[in-house]
């Protein structure tokens, strides 16, 4: 058979490449790779900016709830509550039945603090009863039954309606008292003259929220007493409720035997109200639209407000508004 003849010269160059062919391709891979590698570079999105304002969430608890919640001066309601804060160092201030709790707090971003506090628990079932008399030393009797001298407190009276019969020399007064459950009822009796002329009458007091009476810097009773006995004249009273940063005075003239009634200029504070993601509110009944909702005017005090979602539902919240400062409110919808 033929055999076909191949050059050894030919045969060299289709099965070698020269070193220059070579070199060009090496350049030209480089340069098309970094060519695709500044295009990835160029046509990259840029990563998301971080947010201007990084917040964590605090839930604060007690024992018994409804304690006022104050943070960095600003009322947030009553626990159990949850505030949206920003990052860094917090003063929690906590204050039920006239104690307080403070606390620091450290937010960091997208973390939950959770807060339980023991507040001490009101007396439940009884009352008691603080008895002055001018002068003192007079017999203190409660439903008949002597318990001691004025100046004294009686501890432990079932709630309701109290007869307390004061005696001296001077003669003897008949007072009915009212005790409510956990509170301190306060009495205060001049005695009669020798000739049985009556020199005393009575402080009553409406207002919207407890409030305790003093007069020189003494404690006469609380909003929650029907009556306070005094003596008859005029007194200089001052009106207060730390809680809420309500203080006021008013001058009162007391006849013999008669009551006379303080009246308080309540005051008016502003709340601004906010959901995530967003909620329609109502506060106390009145519909105040879709949040956020700006400052808005109310009496001071506790205030009932009302979060709906279409999809999260709805929520119930305490709101506290205090004459000190604005109080803001906000809940994530989301949470339950």
């Amino acid at each position: 058979m033929p055999q076909t003849y191949v050059p050894r010269r030919n045969a060299r160059a289709a099965t070698n490449f020269h070193p220059r062919l070579i070199a060009a391709a090496v350049v030209l891979v480089a340069l098309t790779s970094g060519g695709v590698m500044a295009a990835r570079r160029y046509f990259s999105p840029d990563p998301a900016p971080a947010p201007a304002t990084a917040t964590g969430t605090v839930v604060v608890n007690t024992e018994p709830a409804g304690a006022n919640v104050v943070i960095d001066g600003e009322a947030h309601g009553q626990t159990p509550m949850t505030a949206s804060l920003s990052v860094g160092a917090h003063t929690i201030e906590l204050s039920k039945d006239g104690v307080r709790r403070t606390m620091n707090v450290n937010v960091t971003a997208n973390a939950q603090i959770s807060q339980f506090v023991e507040m001490p628990k009101a007396a439940a079932g009884t009352g008691d009863l603080q008895v002055r008399t001018d002068p003192s030393g007079a017999k203190v009797s409660v439903d008949g039954q002597v318990r001691g001298t004025s100046p004294l407190t009686i501890p432990g009276l079932a709630p309701g309606s109290h007869m307390v019969v004061l005696e001296n020399d001077l003669g003897s007064v008949n007072e009915d008292v009212t005790i409510q459950p956990g509170a301190t009822a306060s009495l205060v009796v001049p005695m009669k003259t020798p000739q049985g002329a009556p020199v005393s009458g009575w402080i009553t007091i409406t207002a919207p929220a407890e409030l305790q009476i003093y007069e020189n810097d003494r404690l006469l009773g609380s909003s929650r007493t029907d009556r306070i006995m005094v003596a008859a004249g005029r007194h200089e009273i001052a009106i207060s409720n730390d809680a809420l940063g309500y203080h006021s005075s008013q001058t009162i003239q007391v006849s013999p035997g008669q009551t006379a009634k303080l009246r308080p200029e309540w005051p008016q504070g502003t709340i601004a109200i906010n959901a995530t993601p967003w909620a329609n509110v109502t506060l106390d009944g009145q519909e105040l639209g879709e949040t956020p909702v700006g400052n808005t005017s109310v009496a001071i005090g506790t205030h009932e407000v009302v979060f709906r979602h279409p999809q999260f539902g709805e929520q119930h919240v305490t709101a506290t508004v205090t004459a000190t400062a604005p109080a803001r409110l906000s809940v994530d919808m989301r949470k339950k």
